[in-house]
C-alpha cells in the first residue's frame, strides 16, 4: 500500500513540474516575441520630406465695357462729327510670363464700320479715336485681336514687378471724320466699337 501512495505522489509532482515547465516555456516565447516586435517597431521610422507646390494662376484681365454703341449725327458731310468721350477702366493681374498688356479697339468690317438706316456705309478708316489728349487715328491696323485693317491699339503697357497687378482709367475719344469724299449724305450713322484687353 505504501508503494501505491508513493507512485501517486510522484505522478502529481510530475504533472505539476510539467505544468510549470509549460508555463515557463510559453512565457519565454511570449517575451521573446514581444521583444522582437518592440525591436522592429523601434527600427521603423519615416523621414520628413519637403513638399513644394507650384501653382500658376491664369491671367485676369478686366474692362469696364467691351462694346461701345456709337451714334454720330452728321449735319454737314464736309465737317467732322462731334467727339464722343467714353471713360474706360482697364485692370489686370498677370504672372511673370506676361510682358505687355494692350487695349485694342476694332470694328467688325473695314468697309462698313458705321451705317445709316438708308444703307449708306462708312469705312473704318473714316472713324478716328484716341485716348485723352493723344492724336486721334483711324482704325486701319491689324492687331492681335479683332478685324484686320479695322483695328487700332490704344495703349501698350510694359509689365514689370511693379505693375503686374494694376488698374488704369482712360478717356476714349471717338469721332467720324468728314464723309463728303465718300459721297455719303448727312445722316445718323451707327456702329459698334469692340474693346479687348490682351496680355502677351
Amino acid at each position: 500500500m505504501s508503494m501505491k501512495r508513493t507512485n501517486r505522489g510522484s505522478d502529481k509532482l510530475s504533472a505539476i513540474l510539467i505544468s510549470v515547465l509549460t508555463l515557463t516555456l510559453a512565457l519565454t516565447i511570449t517575451l521573446r516575441a514581444e521583444g522582437q516586435i518592440a525591436a522592429m517597431q523601434s527600427s521603423l521610422h519615416s523621414s520628413h520630406a519637403a513638399i513644394q507646390l507650384n501653382a500658376a494662376l491664369p491671367a485676369q484681365l478686366r474692362l469696364s465695357l467691351s462694346d461701345i454703341n456709337l451714334d454720330f449725327k452728321v449735319t454737314d458731310p464736309t465737317q467732322s462729327s462731334a467727339v464722343i468721350a467714353v471713360p474706360v477702366t482697364s485692370s489686370w493681374v498677370l504672372d511673370s510670363s506676361s510682358n505687355n498688356v494692350e487695349l485694342v479697339g476694332f470694328f467688325d468690317s473695314p468697309a462698313a464700320a458705321m451705317q445709316d438706316n438708308a444703307g449708306h456705309t462708312i469705312p473704318a478708316n473714316h472713324v478716328l479715336a484716341g485716348l485723352a489728349d493723344e492724336v486721334m487715328m483711324p482704325f486701319v491696323e491689324t492687331s492681335r485681336v479683332g478685324t484686320a485693317n479695322a483695328s487700332r491699339s490704344f495703349f501698350r503697357q510694359r509689365i514689370s514687378r511693379q505693375n503686374v497687378s494694376d488698374t488704369r482709367t482712360d478717356t476714349l475719344k471717338v469721332l467720324l471724320s468728314r464723309i463728303d469724299d465718300l459721297g455719303a449724305p448727312a445722316s445718323e450713322y451707327r456702329g459698334v466699337l469692340h474693346l479687348r484687353l490682351i496680355s502677351y
